[in-house]
């Protein structure tokens, strides 16, 4: 097996998570790329202009936890190329590609253009991102906000209506509902998810992290993110986007 990583420094790294959810941006930035369709990219390494090695690759995404998130590029024959985009204790992101199949000798060439490429693309999107903003907001917990139906409507205004349904989940399903929500609109800096039903869950997110989270169930009040595993019932869904972290000036106001 042949592996390549690469360190990014910077303190954005809950956006860098963000953009990587989106399978994508991370397909669009992908160097040898010689076809796509849909989850299929078509790949070609090539090492002294003589020797070459090509496949199609089935690109598939998993999301680790908030903070890690691995693409596994497979083919037929089995031959497998990881990404994996990591954020690190302290600020930044930790980029890692490694390549286990045949013709290594070839594709592992090529693994340490991949990692510039995504650095590239990681480094652009943040280049639209004004640093000062992120770093406002991003230390804030916005939680007991959640509380208050003043604050919430002011959100609402500011934001835009992404998806509402109803749904029946079990305990401990609301977890793993929400991370599906989170991965489908990755692109937006900031989701907000309400819940309401037999018992009540807001939850606010700034660039995939949880910045707020409030629950009512059984008349009580909780801001732990573990009571969300001991809810259950019928849930009438509402999700807000927005584009802006500036959104979150109407909360500040409130607290």
């Amino acid at each position: 097996m042949k592996i390549e990583t690469m360190d990014i420094e910077d303190k954005r790294s809950n956006a860098i998570i963000a953009w990587a959810k989106n399978p994508s941006n991370i397909i669009s930035v992908l160097p040898n790329v010689v076809g796509i369709e849909n989850n299929v990219v078509k790949l070609k390494f090539t090492r002294f202009l003589l020797f070459s090695f090509e496949g199609e690759f089935v690109v598939e995404p998993s999301f680790i936890g908030s903070g890690i998130v691995e693409y596994k590029l497979t083919d037929k024959k089995g031959n497998e190329i990881k990404i994996i985009i990591s954020a690190g204790e302290k600020s930044g992101v930790k980029l890692s590609v490694s390549y286990s199949g045949e013709k290594e000798w070839i594709v592992g060439k090529g693994l340490h253009k991949i990692l510039e490429e995504i650095s590239n693309g990681i480094k652009k999107e943040l280049s639209k991102l004004p640093e000062v903003e992120q770093q406002t907001v991003g230390s804030k917990n916005f939680s007991l906000s959640l509380s208050k139906i003043s604050s919430i409507s002011k959100l609402i205004m500011k934001s835009k209506l992404a998806k509402t349904e109803d749904i029946t989940l079990k305990e401990g399903e609301v977890l793993s509902y929400v991370e599906g929500i989170i991965s489908d609109f990755a692109n937006y800096p900031l989701i907000y998810i309400s819940g309401s039903g037999s018992s009540t869950f807001r939850l606010l997110f700034l660039n995939g992290e949880l910045k707020g989270i409030y629950i009512l169930k059984d008349g009580k009040d909780s801001f732990n993110e573990e009571d969300l595993n001991h809810l259950s019932g019928e849930f009438k869904i509402h999700v807000y986007v927005g584009i802006s972290p500036r959104i979150l000036e109407v909360l500040e106001q409130e607290r």
